[in-house]
């Protein structure tokens, strides 16, 4: 599986990318496990000193004959939809409090803490957190067959939203609105889990009788058989030949998307689980992918050092952007989808204007720590970088910024290219471990009163950092090997975790009582 680095074939901005070399099956564990030493053997030596932004790209070959698809006019049609601002404003005109509140959500928290020119932090109103129950294990879980590699909860719908913005629990009719969970694992298959009926059961069950959460929290979940419920998948999607390395939803919930080891991406349906499109064009490991809010495009970040954009409906490679001189472990798009957020092993956190190509911002950490992935904040203001450090930076990537002349090159004009300025560190979590795999992070946002960073960890824990003081919220303990896959429901106090080989199972964690 550590196979030399390949030779680059990338194609210039708008070329349609060439097939990959046929793959064969290997039984190895997919990318997302390999340790960070393994992973760097075959990449670029990253002891060196911190490189300048303009290190990271690298010269496209030439572009092939024909016309280039347009990727701007994809990007301005799906921005349209949405009367969104226009591509390259998003971090030019975001965020006007001067203050550098961290938000994560348009509306005001509970709980406000401000990062003004002294650098202390103040609290707006009183902290509530005394009054909010503790998560615990809920008595339900899923597993797979190898370690699990990354987890995904469906985006809410609309109408399944409470007028705070946090609640789906319909308190009237006991019922929680839909709540689908996708895992996806080394043994390449990606398995859906449909945990409402779940969910409502233990909503309903009487407040003093607690014995069985406690129970099924205190262990693992196969020693409890008739305690902790073994779930059944909604749907199990079989395709790739070799491990999964992410699994992605639509904004509308009705498909998925997955990257896989074998050097492709597959689009599935939600509903039924056929697979619709294969994405074929990185020449390594695919190792991360997300839908554009619109969902007519697909973002794709590998082993071959590239960013790659996808026509959701042809399935063809609309843009290849040469991002990083390392492996590409993350990429994410911002609220509407006019940014593109990639970080990779060399250290850098880049962001992209989704419909040209250039590079809006680069920043990278003190000592330049490997990045194992990356996301945006539900209001776009923020990126949150997991590194090999383990640390969680917290960006702010809402002020000015200086153009990159990444889409010229892409044409084949090589001109100099200044350099660009990075943004403000404005939170650093730490407490979990993470020096050797790539972890997933979420934000849990759903509660105005508990805003948290969720991290996987190497202990076997998932740690709650709370959002503006940064301290150790809580730590759930479960699981019997590393933790890599994490997610956090938009719309719930609901929290999914995927343990690796000698665990390999999908847990799921919420106060004892989700009430609204």
């Amino acid at each position: 599986i550590l196979s030399p680095k390949p030779t680059m074939a990338t194609t210039s901005f708008g070329g349609d990318a060439p097939p990959p070399p046929p793959s064969e099956k290997i039984d190895g564990p997919s990318t997302a496990l390999l340790s960070a030493s393994a992973k760097l053997a075959e990449s670029s030596n990253p002891s060196s000193s911190v490189p300048p932004p303009s290190a990271a790209a690298k010269t496209p070959a030439a572009a092939h004959d024909g016309e280039p698809a347009d990727v701007s006019a994809i990007v301005r049609r799906a921005a349209s939809l949405t009367n969104t601002a226009p591509s390259g404003q998003i971090l030019k005109d975001a965020g006007k409090d001067p203050r550098g509140a961290v938000e994560l959500n348009d509306r005001p928290s509970h709980k406000r803490a401000r990062v003004g020119d002294t650098g202390k932090e103040t609290v707006d109103s009183e902290d509530s957190s005394d009054t909010l129950q503790p998560f615990t294990s809920l008595p339900f879980y899923g597993d797979h067959k190898r370690a699990i590699s990354s987890l995904s909860f469906a985006p809410s719908t609309s109408g399944s939203r409470g007028n705070n913005g946090g609640m789906s629990f319909n308190s009237n009719s006991g019922q929680v609105s839909a709540v689908l969970c996708a895992s996806a694992s080394a043994d390449g298959c990606a398995k859906v889990w449909d945990i409402t009926k779940n969910l409502t059961d233990v909503q309903s069950d009487d407040p003093s009788s607690n014995k069985k959460k406690k129970i099924a929290g205190s262990g693992h979940p196969s020693a409890f058989p008739g305690v902790a419920t073994r779930l059944d998948p909604k749907l199990s999607l079989f395709g790739h030949n070799r491990g999964i390395n992410d699994v992605a939803w639509s904004p509308t919930a009705s498909y998925l998307a997955t990257a896989s080891d074998d050097k492709t991406l597959r689009l599935w349906s939600a509903e039924t689980g056929d697979a619709f499109v294969e994405f074929r064009g990185h020449t390594n490991f695919v190792f991360s992918c997300r839908f554009n809010p619109q969902s007519n495009l697909l973002v794709s970040g590998s082993f071959d050092e590239t960013v790659k954009l996808w026509d959701v409906r042809c399935g063809e490679c609309v843009a290849t952007l040469p991002a990083h001189s390392n492996p590409v472990t993350g990429v994410d798009f911002n609220r509407d989808g006019t940014c593109i957020v990639s970080g990779s092993y060399d250290g850098l956190v880049r962001i992209w204007d989704t419909a040209t190509g250039e590079c809006l911002k680069t920043v990278y950490a003190e000592g330049n720590p490997p990045v194992g992935g990356v996301r945006f904040s539900p209001n776009g203001r923020f990126v949150l970088s997991g590194t090999l450090d383990s640390k969680l930076r917290l960006y702010d990537v809402s002020g000015g910024h200086e153009r990159g002349t990444f889409g010229n090159e892409y044409r084949g004009l090589h001109n100099h290219r200044p350099q660009l300025r990075g943004g403000k560190c404005s939170k650093t979590y730490a407490g979990h471990e993470n020096t050797k795999f790539c972890t997933f992070a979420a934000f849990l946002s759903a509660n105005p009163k508990r805003q948290c960073v969720v991290s996987g960890s190497e202990d076997g824990k998932v740690y709650l950092y709370d959002l503006q003081s940064r301290l150790v919220r809580q730590t759930l303990e479960g699981h019997h090997d590393a933790v890599l896959a994490v997610d956090a429901h938009d719309s719930l106090e609901l929290i999914g975790s995927g343990g690796m080989a000698n665990d390999k199972f999908v847990r799921f964690w919420g106060p004892s009582k989700m009430d609204n």
